[in-house]
């Protein structure tokens, strides 16, 4: 996506105008009414290929599936003292029916996964399952699980998201957990199993130890001790940094909060991403890649990207409630 910059209002205004232009029940006078004001400046026309861009990209394409009801953010986060501005945009109703059908879709593909799944959480939703044996297993948000457990053995499969085990021990049965390639074995521990953007595996060890190994390679981690695992096998293990242990950074998910020490913006907003019923885009990959610092709550990822924005110096544009735009 081009990054050169555009005036923050001329984007607005590109966006209102091309979504109305868009609706199928748009006048024609709408569609002229656009074609007229990109012609009219230079800065109009830059402004209205950035629209043109974002609207094609296969990523406003998953926000568009993921976009159901209006979720206004709260007033506190609406503050005329903020850095940011957000802004709301009402819909025309046919383009909203489109969305509504997208999502009608979606939720067609999503079956698979509901019938092989024991235990599964929605968007924004943490949920706490106690297994047969005792064992407790907290759900993130967006994950699934399926359960197998017999007299020879506990078998979990993460089949999406990121889980934390808190394993009853029994040396007679092993506590086994596969999720894509990896695979963890234990007898009592507490641990988090999670899929990373790209697919791959994060092991986090909160106590005990564990066994975690992929592509018929294996390593022992111990408490503290975090270790990513794809097709190729395990990395490296990180252990926690004894003049600056932050067990909170990877497990701040368990107590509601995401927690980052000097992460890109990008792969912070990502993650909030995970708890919004909506979708979070970034426009500009310079305002992606600025490094950040904080402690945000979970149960608020709209306000938490409003402060976050605030802090990169973006603007902010809303779109049904649950599509954010940085800018």
């Amino acid at each position: 996506m081009d990054a050169a910059p555009v005036d923050a209002a001329l984007l607005d205004a590109a966006l209102e105008r091309f979504i109305r232009a868009r609706d199928v029940d748009a006048d024609p006078a709408d569609r002229q009414a656009l074609a007229d004001w990109a012609a009219a400046d230079p800065a109009h026309e830059a402004a209205l290929a950035r629209v043109e861009a974002m609207w094609g990209a296969d990523a406003f394409a998953a926000a568009l599936v993921r976009t159901m009801q209006p979720a206004p953010l709260p007033a506190s986060s609406r503050s005329a003292s903020s850095p940011s501005r957000l802004r709301q945009r009402a819909w025309p109703r046919a383009l909203a029916a489109s969305v509504l059908l997208m999502i009608g879709i979606g939720a067609a593909l999503d079956l698979p996964l509901r019938l092989r799944a024991d235990a599964i959480t929605a968007t924004g939703e943490r949920r706490l399952v106690v297994l047969a044996d005792g064992s407790r297993v907290t759900l993130d948000t967006d994950s699934a699980i399926a359960v197998t457990i017999d007299e020879t053995g506990r078998h979990l499969t993460l089949l999406e998201g990121r889980a934390f085990f808190e394993v009853t021990p029994d040396a007679a049965r092993p506590f086994e957990v596969a999720a894509g390639p990896a695979k963890v074995r234990v007898t009592g521990t507490a641990f988090a199993v999670g899929f990373t953007a790209d697919d791959a595996v994060m092991v986090q060890v909160r106590s005990g130890r564990v066994e975690a190994g992929a592509a018929g390679r294996s390593r022992a981690l111990g408490a503290g001790d975090a270790l990513r695992l794809d097709g190729t096998g395990p990395g490296i293990v990180t252990h926690p940094d004894p003049a600056r242990p932050d067990p909170a950074q990877g497990l701040g998910w368990l107590d509601g909060r995401l927690v980052f020490v000097d992460r890109p913006l990008g792969d912070v907003l990502a993650e909030l991403d995970r708890y919004l019923p909506g979708r979070i885009l970034v426009t500009d990959p310079a305002i992606a890649a600025r490094r950040v610092t904080g402690n945000y709550r979970l149960d608020d990822p709209a306000g938490s990207t409003l402060a976050l924005a605030a802090v990169a110096g973006a603007e902010v544009t809303q779109i049904t409630g649950r599509l954010l735009i940085l800018h």
